[in-house]
């Protein structure tokens, strides 16, 4: 691969077809009977959009190593302005805003921004709450902000320097900051060198055979970045992308019959609504062979309602792996459907990376060594290394102490999960570290008690919490039903049946009902245990 960054794979795709589409997003006005409409932009003008904004941001300041917030939801802005800075050699940051205007506050305050680069909504929140109050690159996307640039002013000042001078920027340089979800503790900037970030192209090339004309539904903006470099069109349906669980499932479905597209990347809660939205309807998707999911387990039962919906031969892939290190392994729905062990199979390890389980340990760690490496079949932590994976946070030392190591001379990411190697080769996933119920007979870990309460028919999803301090903690399962169920004294005597009928589970003796999981604001699909353990102790309410 000669390209040193993302955008110059996207300066590629457009020599080499510059009238393909490469974007396709929802248009302000629906079409006569209501329907979306979508803007198409082909690469030839999203590579020109690209040059312009990054030869007006160099010409206002931005340039090699500028950190810049950019706070600007997916669309045809969104494109424009991260490859743009990509190719000014700034260095993009991005913070989910749905992770509370505290944290996004003192997530900005870490990595210190010079520039800021948002919507209108964004700037009133950093005047009104002084965000980044030392940044003094400000641009504007959208209607005119006080301080600001407009983006349009932007484009047209870079419009008028073209052709554009890419600066000399060194592979190994800082390429990005991405801050983690936060869903176990405050979010963390991950820092992304180029080298990293062209790993995870090619690793998405060779684990699913992505290849350059396919059409790809994005429903998650990191993924919808790789589209373009990957030479796919991109389509974007109309949906809020900080609530995937809430999306109309006939805007995906829509968005992918209409442009016949190939592959769908969406989250497990996205997956779920789809799915159940496509069966009371009788509705398909005809042109998909692959669906890769992320973010959090996907049930067998989501993936088999999902199937449904697709052709005969058609896969959903399920990758493993994390902001810090994303993908460590893949299965697809062919394989897992076949196995008939219960519990979360992730897969096998990506091309050129290596997985490793070690004892857990809750404090740093300076090497992986042999003596820590567990065999087949035992739970611990997992440890990754690999050309797509981070080595540092941006401005937290100790984080990075606590999640780095050495493994044979290369730094390694402990994944902050549990899971077991089977005899071939394939991970298991068994929850976070930090959600295991340590209990005075042993650890319990939340996948797989969790799973045997998910095979009750009434049971949406369910999360194994502790009560009291660790080393003596009491297991509680809490239970979110299907809709149209209720809680009954039978239903939990069956529960609590079915976990006495299982060595995992047959310490739980206490069921809690709550009627909807708090969950993550990325993906919609991690649950918020920590807050469910307070809730169960009377901390909340």
């Amino acid at each position: 691969m000669s390209a040193e960054n993302l955008a110059d794979l996207l300066g590629e795709a457009a020599r080499d077809h510059p009238e393909r589409a490469a974007t396709a997003l929802p248009a302000r006005l629906g079409d006569a009977a209501g329907r979306t409409r979508f803007r198409v932009t082909s690469y030839a003008e999203l590579d020109r959009r690209t040059d312009a904004i990054a030869a007006g941001l160099t010409d206002m300041g931005f340039g090699p190593g500028v950190r810049t917030a950019l706070m600007v939801p997916p669309g045809g802005d969104f494109f424009g302005l991260a490859f743009g800075l990509l190719r000014a050699g700034a260095v993009p940051v991005l913070i989910d805003p749905g992770i509370g205007l505290a944290r996004v506050r003192t997530c900005l305050a870490e990595v210190s921004p010079a520039g800021f680069i948002g919507v209108p909504r964004a700037h009133a929140a950093r005047l009104a709450l002084r965000w980044c109050p030392h940044a003094r690159l400000l641009v504007s996307a959208g209607r005119p902000v006080l301080g600001a640039r407009s983006l349009r002013g932007v484009i047209r000042a870079g419009a008028a320097l073209l052709p554009f001078a890419r600066p000399s920027v060194a592979p190994d340089t800082l390429a990005a900051i991405a801050f983690t979800s936060g869903s176990t503790g405050m979010p963390k900037g991950v820092e992304y060198r180029h080298p990293q970030f062209l790993a995870q192209v090619r690793l998405l090339r060779e684990l699913y055979g992505l290849q350059p004309g396919e059409v790809s539904v994005a429903t998650f903006a990191p993924f919808a970045l790789f589209g373009p470099v990957l030479g796919l069109t991109t389509v974007i349906p109309r949906m809020d992308p900080t609530r995937p669980a809430d999306v109309d499932p006939a805007e995906v479905i829509q968005a992918a019959n209409d442009f016949g597209a190939t592959v769908v990347f969406g989250s497990p809660a996205l997956l779920d609504r789809v799915g159940r939205g496509g069966a009371t309807t009788d509705a398909r998707m005809p042109s998909l062979r692959r669906v890769i999911s992320a973010g959090a387990p996907v049930s067998r039962t989501v993936q088999r309602r999902f199937l449904r919906l697709l052709p005969t031969g058609a896969e959903i892939f399920t990758p493993y792996g994390a902001t810090e290190a994303l993908p460590v392994t893949s299965i697809g729905s062919g394989e897992l459907l076949d196995l008939a062990e219960p519990g979360i199979c992730v897969g096998r390890p990506a091309p050129g990376v290596d997985v490793a389980v070690m004892g857990i340990t809750d404090g740093p760690l300076d090497r992986l060594t042999a003596d820590l490496r567990l065999s087949a079949g035992e739970v611990g932590e997992i440890v990754v290394r690999g050309d797509n994976v981070t080595t540092a946070y941006a401005g937290r030392p100790a984080a990075t102490a606590l999640a780095k190591l050495d493994w044979d001379g290369r730094i390694a990411h402990r994944m902050g999960d549990v899971g077991y190697l089977d005899p071939d080769g394939r991970l298991w996933f068994c929850g976070r570290v930090a959600h295991r119920v340590t209990t005075a007979r042993g650890n319990l870990f939340s996948v797989p008690c969790e799973e045997v309460f998910n095979a009750h028919p009434a049971v949406a999803r369910s999360a194994l919490v502790g009560v009291g301090p660790p080393g003596s903690q009491r297991p509680v399962v809490c239970i979110e039903l299907e809709l149209g169920r209720s809680p009954s004294a039978e239903l939990t005597r069956e529960l609590l049946g079915l976990g006495a009928a299982d060595p995992q589970t047959a310490s739980i003796a206490e069921v809690r009902y709550h009627p909807r999981f708090p969950v993550d604001i990325r993906h919609n699909s991690k649950i918020d245990r920590e807050w469910l353990a307070a809730w169960v102790s009377g901390g909340v309410r």
